[in-house]
């Protein structure tokens, strides 16, 4: 996946760089071609000026200037009469060859590459010579001059680039923030701030295609909310046939018979009711948020257990650590425990203790539900929560939808859930933390 700053900067660099050192070359052409013909026309006028005069300078000596020059940017100038004796010198002291034809030529001297212009009178025989270096300086300075703000134009496009993208992307943030926090009961329309125009045909895509996928689940609601209703009546018949046949005189096998029959009704009843509460709870909102006696909902969900667990021969403690308080759906938090309590005690062997230890860590409430059962292990740890998963031995009843209605009630109520085996016995901790402390 590209990034969009890397993705717009580098073909503007790219770009920037061509301009750059196109800029340049055409600033170093230009420059030289104008160079060579100015001072092209300065070395002819000053060849001609010299070969014209009368001059009478001591011959064996260079002259000097009243400033400063560099040594590539002196012109050597020599001057013969028609018997090839010196009669003039200028310059710096290099010998450049004599150029056998007048007017322009290239020469060579001292390794040096100059640039040469010889004008000859009835008198004399004029020659001025200027370093090719010097040219070559001048159109180099010319082309760092073009090249130069070109450069500085680089960073400060990236800048402002990358300013324009983070403000872009703000809005996309914001817009992202916005989705993430919908529920799928809004039907309200995406109101995007801060964003491009061109961003409105996505939006308006992604609206329309919630609106599609909240129809189609809602319909998937609604038809299992049907069937599973209509699946109550007849298995409550099913169930008072049972009663009503195990009351009658039966033989010994038919009695076996017609146990297992009711068994296998109640079973059928109970994962109605919990298809049932699934279709209505999963993928909504939580009801309320109102602050819970976290103590009290512990006593109360632990009498409702008494029976069921002394038929199994379970003992139920509370370990109450901090009386503090939560904040959730008290009809969901109340469900979520009754789920990980009913778990504990079918898992547990018979003679054991189930526990339910309430408590406050780093300010946040927290309910453990410690049973002594046969433990989960490390393997299946992550797939209990999936529908119709069952980690425990075939011969505990069970559907393997508990802990996936609870797991979504936790997420709706914003609430953590987790499993771990027990570190002091055999057994598992079934974990509820809530998000914050109230009051």
């Amino acid at each position: 996946m590209n990034s969009l700053r890397t993705t717009i900067i580098t073909p503007i660099t790219a770009l920037l760089a061509a301009f750059c050192l196109a800029a340049a070359a055409a600033s170093f052409g230009l420059v030289t071609y104008e160079t060579n013909k100015f001072l092209d026309a300065q070395l002819q006028e000053i060849a001609i000026k010299t070969g014209s005069k009368k001059l009478r300078l001591n011959p064996t000596e260079g002259t000097s200037t009243n400033f400063e020059t560099e040594y590539e940017d002196q012109l050597v100038v020599q001057v013969w009469d028609q018997s090839g004796a010196t009669v003039y010198r200028g310059g710096p002291l290099v010998d450049i060859p004599w150029t056998p034809q007048p007017g322009l030529a290239d020469a060579v001297a001292n390794g040096q590459m100059w640039r040469v212009y010889r004008w000859s009178t009835a008198r004399y025989n004029a020659q001025v010579a200027q370093a090719w270096s010097a040219r070559r300086e001048i159109a180099s300075f010319a082309a760092t001059g073009a090249a130069l703000p070109l450069l500085l134009t680089i960073p400060l496009a990236w800048l402002l680039i990358r300013w324009s993208i983070d403000r872009t992307l703000r809005g996309f943030h914001r817009l992202s923030s916005d989705i993430g926090k919908r529920s799928l009961d809004a039907h309200e329309p995406l109101r995007p701030v801060g964003v491009p125009v061109e961003i409105t045909p996505l939006i308006t895509a992604i609206d329309e295609l919630v609106a599609r996928y909240r129809y189609a689940l809602e319909i998937q609601r609604r038809f299992v909310a049907d069937a599973v209703h209509e699946l109550r009546t007849p298995l409550a018949a099913l169930q008072i046939q049972a009663d009503n046949l195990l009351a009658s005189d039966l033989s010994e096998q038919s009695r076996e018979l017609a146990n297992e029959l009711g068994d296998g009704v109640r079973r059928s009843s109970r994962l109605v009711r919990q298809l049932l509460e699934m279709a209505r709870t999963e993928g909504r909102p939580a009801i309320s948020n109102q602050t819970i006696d976290l103590v009290a909902l512990v006593t109360s969900v632990l009498a409702n257990f008494v029976t069921l667990a002394s038929a199994n021969g379970i003992h139920l403690e509370r370990d109450v650590v901090d009386p503090i308080s939560g904040s959730g759906d008290l009809v969901s938090i109340r469900e979520i425990l009754s789920i990980l309590l009913d778990n504990a005690i079918r898992y547990s062997s018979r003679d054991s203790v189930v526990t339910v230890k309430l408590s406050l860590t780093e300010n946040q409430p927290r309910i453990d539900v410690m049973d002594s059962g046969p433990g989960i292990p490390e393997d299946v740890m992550p797939f209990i929560y999936d529908r119709f998963f069952r980690a425990a031995p075939q011969e505990i009843e069970g559907s393997g939808l508990g802990l996936a209605i609870a797991k979504t009630a936790a997420d709706r109520n914003n609430i953590g859930l987790f499993h771990q085996r027990r570190t002091d016995a055999q057994g598992t901790v079934a974990t509820i933390v809530f998000n914050q402390r109230s009051a």
